[in-house]
């Protein structure tokens, strides 16, 4: 899925900090940094159509991070619920999730207080109600780069260049700079390779200057297993090919997920 790679408009705004040895790290280059005073680096999963698998991107992100020894935490600011469901079920089997924990903020007073609370960690990821309104403004206000799942079709990425959009006009009326942001296709199918309806949908997404990642997030049985319980990808047992597979791609994403947030174009993270 390397082909859709598509003109960043992304205005190389760099955050200094955690952000930069998380990225070396997961890179394998060695980087001293000292943690005082930093501020944890924060990703905003964000869609406001449902069944987009903002939870599923948001267990990915934070199960990744922690696996690579850094603390991360989910904030689930969404009424339903699910990054809360799946935690306190994981917890239930024995398979608490390594690394990550999760603070519960049902509306705009709560987040903030949560991202407060959470200044101790190195990777904080919000997961976004499903519907457009202040805590999902608010949550890609603060956040160093704001990913948007989306599947392969021309209904959900229109819902997606609407939300771009109209998070623009809120940061242009705060007098403040747009998030870094990436379109990941989500649930994605090896059937859709060279298919017309991705060549729309990437064709559109161009045509609105949205950067969308290089990689894809496939349709695997092993993330669906994931949410339901079962702890993060690193709790599954590795003899299973599929868990391999997933892993890899989940690896993959996660590298230039964090390249973006720290101002690379997306041919720069496709290279």
């Amino acid at each position: 899925m390397n082909n859709a790679t598509t003109q960043s408009r992304t205005a190389g705004m760099t955050k200094c900090g955690i952000a930069i040895c998380l990225l070396y790290r997961m890179l394998g280059t060695r980087l001293y940094h000292t943690k005082e005073g930093a501020l944890p680096s924060i990703f905003a999963v964000a869609n406001p159509k449902g069944g987009s698998g903002k939870t599923t991107v948001a267990i990915i992100l934070a199960g990744e991070f922690a696996k690579h020894g850094y603390s991360a935490a989910i904030v689930d600011a969404d009424p339903q619920g699910s990054s809360y469901q799946w935690h306190a079920s994981s917890v239930a089997r024995g398979l608490s999730p390594k690394g990550v924990d999760l603070v519960r903020a049902p509306d705009e007073a709560a987040l903030v207080q949560a991202v407060e609370r959470l200044a101790g960690y190195d990777v904080v990821v919000i997961d976004t109600p499903g519907y457009y309104g202040e805590v999902l403004v608010q949550s890609a206000l603060r956040a160093d780069l704001v990913v948007l799942p989306c599947k392969v079709h021309t209904f959900d990425a229109s819902q997606v260049v609407r939300t771009i959009r109209n998070l623009e006009q809120h940061a242009a009326t705060v007098q403040l700079p747009m998030s870094q942001h990436r379109v990941l296709f989500n649930e994605y199918d090896s059937l859709d390779r060279n298919t017309r309806p991705l060549r729309e949908v990437v064709a559109y997404l161009d045509s609105e200057k949205v950067p969308v990642c290089a990689t894809a997030l496939y349709r695997r049985v092993t993330f669906r297993t994931m949410t339901s319980g079962f702890g993060t990808l690193y709790q599954m047992s590795d003899k299973d090919e599929s868990v391999r597979k997933a892993r890899y791609n989940a690896d993959q994403v996660v590298r230039e997920l964090l390249a973006a947030s720290q101002g690379a174009t997306t041919d720069e993270t496709a290279a």
